[in-house]
């Protein structure tokens, strides 16, 4: 959450369920990066931005458009991959257990999209917020290609 909140700027930030708000009391949790007044300034404008721009609708419909294909994709290709799940832009492709997360990456790195692994057979899809449309297909083609070259 701090991550996004920031927009690249450091700030501490945690979120707790009302049923545990009264567990810490103001001064009992500290952190590095938490509450400075150009760091709150900043996530104000993060703010606007996101409302002004529209980005969480953008999520939703690009993270709903990369499911889609992604299934997809899995039907075409199960002996590839065996799950496609995700929520807005944070996206998990599971590969089948004979390929390696890592190099997965690093061949889609090699063709110019950056993801991350997440375990030995999972990688993640974490694009920025305001990815447009053009840019997503040119992922999903990427993505696609890699596929087709591990299933023969």
């Amino acid at each position: 959450m701090a991550k996004s909140l920031g927009g690249g700027f450091p700030i501490g930030a945690f979120w707790v369920r009302e049923k545990f708000a009264s567990v810490l009391s103001e001064g009992t949790h500290a952190s590095t990066f938490g509450g400075t007044p150009l760091a709150c300034a900043v996530a104000l404008k993060i703010f606007e931005v996101i409302e002004r721009e529209n980005l969480a609708e953008n999520a939703r419909s690009l993270g709903e458009f990369f499911l889609r294909e992604l299934r997809k994709m899995q039907q075409q290709f199960p002996k590839v991959l065996k799950v496609v799940r995700g929520l807005g832009l944070m996206i998990g492709i599971e590969f089948q257990p004979q390929f390696n997360a890592a190099d997965v990456v690093n061949q889609l790195h090699q063709r110019g999209l950056l993801t991350v692994p997440a375990g030995n057979s999972v990688i993640r899809l974490l694009p920025a917020l305001n990815l447009s449309r053009n840019e997503a297909e040119e992922g999903l083609r990427i993505i696609e290609r890699l596929i087709v070259e591990l299933a023969r």
